[in-house]
Formats: C-alpha cells, sequence, structure tokens
C-alpha cells in the first residue's frame, strides 16, 4: 500500500522540477540597470514580491517581482551592490527559487537544456501553386494599348534555415500567362531560377497559431511568346520580388503557406524581323504552398 502512494509522489515531484527550468528573453532593461521585463506573469505562477533565478553563460543573479501583470513581470536585483550583466533580447534560463542556480544544476546539463528549447534549422521542400495578374506593363516597339495579363504557375523550392528566424530558399517555376489585346490572345511561357531570401516572425506563433514572413528574391530564366503563325523567343528577370504571408503547421514534418506577391519582369524577346521587344510589367501573386520538413 505505501509502495502505491509513494509513485505517485515520487513522479509529481520530478515532473514539477523539470518544469521548473524556462528558458525566457528579456524584454527590457532599465537605465539604472537596476530592474528588468520579462514575459512570465501571474498566468504562469508569478506574484508580486517572489524572488527568482536568472542564469546565462557565465553569472548567475537573485531578482525579486516588484510589478505583476497576466503576461510580464517587472524584476529587481535583490543584491544591492549589483547591476545587470545582459542586455534587452538576451535568453537566460529562469527557475524560481532563492537558490542560485549553478549549485541546482550543472553547465552541462543547463547547456543542453538551452539547446533543447532554440528552434534549430531545419531544410524544407515546398511545393507551391499560384494564380497571377498584370497591373501595369510597358512594352517597346509598339503603340501603348490596353492588354489583359493573367495566367497561373507551379513552383518546387529548396529551403534552409540560418539563424533568427532568417532562410534562403531556391526553386524552379514554370508559367502560363494570356494576354489579350485588340481581339488576338497570345500566350507566354516562362521557365526561370528563383532565388528568395525570408525572415520569419516567431512572435505571434502563440497568438494566430503560425508564423508571418516577408520575402525579397529574383529569378532568371527563357520566355516564349506565340500565337498563330507568330513565335518570339528570349529572356526574363525578375528584379525584385517583394512577398509576405503566412505558414500554418500541420506537425512537426508538415505546414501551409498562404502569400501575396509583387514581382517586376523584364522581358527581351526577339522578333520574326530580328528587332528586339522589350515588356517591363507588374504582376502580383497569389500563393498556396506545402512544406515538408526533413
Amino acid at each position: 500500500m505505501r509502495l502505491r502512494l509513494l509513485i505517485p509522489l515520487f513522479l509529481f515531484f520530478v515532473s514539477s522540477w523539470a518544469c521548473a527550468y524556462e528558458l525566457i528573453m528579456i524584454q527590457a532593461v532599465s537605465e539604472t540597470k537596476r530592474t528588468f521585463i520579462t514575459r512570465n506573469g501571474r498566468r504562469q505562477g508569478v506574484i508580486t514580491g517572489s524572488t527568482g533565478t536568472f542564469t546565462a553563460e557565465d553569472f548567475s543573479i537573485l531578482a525579486k517581482a516588484i510589478n505583476v501583470t497576466g503576461n510580464y513581470t517587472q524584476w529587481q536585483i535583490i543584491n544591492a551592490e549589483a547591476i545587470l550583466p545582459f542586455e534587452k533580447g538576451a535568453l537566460v534560463t529562469f527557475y524560481p527559487a532563492e537558490e542560485y542556480l549553478w549549485a541546482l544544476s550543472p553547465e552541462k546539463e543547463r547547456r543542453k537544456y538551452i539547446k533543447s528549447m532554440i528552434r534549430q534549422p531545419r531544410k524544407s521542400v515546398l511545393f507551391k501553386g499560384a494564380l497571377t495578374r498584370t497591373v501595369s506593363e510597358s512594352t517597346s516597339e509598339a503603340v501603348a494599348t490596353s492588354t489583359k495579363r493573367g495566367g497561373f504557375l507551379g513552383e518546387i523550392f529548396y529551403e534552409q534555415d540560418f539563424f533568427y528566424g532568417f532562410a534562403f530558399d531556391v526553386g524552379v517555376r514554370y508559367e502560363r500567362e494570356a494576354i489579350a489585346a485588340n481581339g488576338v490572345t497570345l500566350l507566354t511561357r516562362r521557365s526561370l531560377l528563383i532565388v528568395d531570401f525570408i525572415k520569419y516572425f516567431d512572435d505571434f506563433e502563440d497568438s494566430i497559431g503560425g508564423r508571418l514572413y516577408l520575402g525579397l528574391g529574383s529569378g532568371y530564366g527563357i520566355s516564349n511568346t506565340s500565337t498563330t503563325g507568330l513565335s518570339q523567343s528570349g529572356n526574363v528577370a525578375i528584379l525584385p520580388a517583394v512577398k509576405a504571408g503566412l505558414s500554418l503547421p500541420f506537425n512537426e514534418e508538415w505546414e501551409f503557406l498562404f502569400d501575396t506577391a509583387f514581382e517586376s519582369l523584364q522581358t527581351k524577346e526577339e522578333q520574326e524581323s530580328g528587332k528586339i521587344q522589350t515588356t517591363t510589367q507588374t504582376n502580383v501573386k497569389a500563393s498556396f504552398a506545402l512544406r515538408k520538413f526533413f
């Protein structure tokens, strides 16, 4: 009977001790270097007057909670002779106890804990489809006319994370665009190599369930425009391409992405007469994608 009671008590003690450690970010530091703010408050069990240990690579301090709200706490260093050894944005290990964490957890274990909490760089493959629409254009060697351009495209990207939410991707695109002008319909086909640099914002992940991101990219490839009895080919360049989007995870391996983008394209195609026709256009693009991590 005693054994049945001891086992639950032991498990409760172990789980409580394991969950006590928390990796948090310093949100703000006062000019006096005596107080600072963290994003944990009454909802996380912090109350006014409680003390905690804050530990980083080479220091450990004790601080007292002097102002507590639902999600934030203002702390003051207990040692009257000390000043804060860290800056805004620093990652520290928080432990709600009066002992110094050096005595509670060896450096090796503390490093292992911090490593497990920080998001690790990952690699992924994206499968993307999009609809495009031209919002402005100009064409050399042609009289200005009102045209309507629009189409669809497919893309495949390989993406690699860097650090602090930055990533880059490299991919290929195949695009079909229809052009309606003066009762004639032309068809443009493009094949391009695309490169993007992306910044993900993790601060909104808890509130919206996903990550917002911004991207800046460029591309280069070949283009062909044709209609009945007419065909002209050449090169096409994208510079720049600016996009904003949202990624929503299904699980640890799959994500759904949606983004909108503005792209500036310049196409130089050789006509049958030998003249080079240059078309500059700005497209708006709406994309949907699936991402697979590996």
